[in-house]
């Protein structure tokens, strides 16, 4: 090959790369370094990675060219890890991200409730306690004992969305539907899958002192999402969520909730 046509190639994919710089710093903002990091740059066939640590200011960069996009890994120990993708290929990007460090770790527990990821409210705009430590609604619409939470969802029809296949089309594709899988078909089922529908989720707690308090400090990314220490001030009593699957409403950011139930008090009333 001649020498030309080498610069030639390497002219292009120094035109055609981005640059990915990291900068890593833990739960009070500080500087880590020597951090592993690796650096992906996404590809149809095959990812092309650059590995390496953060210097002395906490920073890590690479230069690559994608297909697909970019993302990195972080990690070290005695910090949570980090994993970020999804960065849009045809950018430079400069991103700063927290490893929060593990402080006096305890073990946690989690209780997946029955079923999928999900759960149906056992009722429709009708207030229903939930048992934490049971992970089900309370009796009778469940095994839970102690109302830790209560909710109500209510989910109003609005009518159908437009389409531009008729009324009795949309009915007998539906209804076809339901036919291949030997189930039975309801106009209640159609109005779900084409109907427009408003919900609003509210949230309550049963005891003074209970209450929710929205954290917006929610590390998506992170193994550790929310801070190492609940607060213990501002939390609120009562919470409320509005959806609708026809209004365009913008993305709602990411964030986690710490809840406060079953409050005891001491002879002076501190919790």
């Amino acid at each position: 090959m001649k020498l030309s046509k080498i610069i030639l190639m390497l002219f292009c994919a120094h035109l055609f790369a981005r640059e990915i710089t990291v900068h890593v710093v833990d739960d009070l903002g500080v500087s880590v370094a020597g951090a592993k990091s690796s650096i992906f740059f996404v590809n149809s066939r095959e990812d092309d990675e650059r590995a390496g640590l953060t210097d002395k200011v906490g920073v890590f960069s690479a230069n690559g060219d994608s297909s697909n996009s970019f993302g990195f890994i972080i990690a070290k120990d005695g910090y949570y890890s980090a994993r970020v993708g999804g960065l849009a290929k045809d950018m430079d990007h400069n991103v700063e991200v927290s490893l929060p460090r593990k402080v006096n770790p305890i073990p946690l527990y989690a209780l997946r409730c029955e079923g999928s990821e999900g759960f149906d409210f056992p009722l429709n705009n009708v207030w229903v306690g939930f048992d934490f430590e049971v992970a089900d609604w309370v009796v009778p619409h469940g095994k839970g004992r102690t109302a830790d939470i209560l909710l109500r969802f209510k989910n109003e029809y609005k009518g159908l969305k437009d389409s531009r296949m008729s009324l009795n089309e949309r009915i007998e594709f539906h209804k076809s539907f339901y036919l291949k899988r030997n189930e039975e078909w309801t106009m209640e089922k159609f109005q779900v899958s084409y109907g427009k529908w408003d919900g609003v989720l509210e949230v309550s707690f049963p005891n003074q002192g209970d209450g929710i308090f929205e954290e917006k400090r929610f590390l998506e990314y992170s193994q550790l999402k929310m801070p190492h220490m609940a607060p213990e001030d501002g939390y609120v009593a009562t919470w409320r969520y509005e959806a609708s699957n026809y209004h365009y409403k913008p993305r709602r950011e990411k964030v986690g909730f710490f809840l406060r139930t079953r409050v005891k008090r001491d002879l002076q009333g501190g919790i």
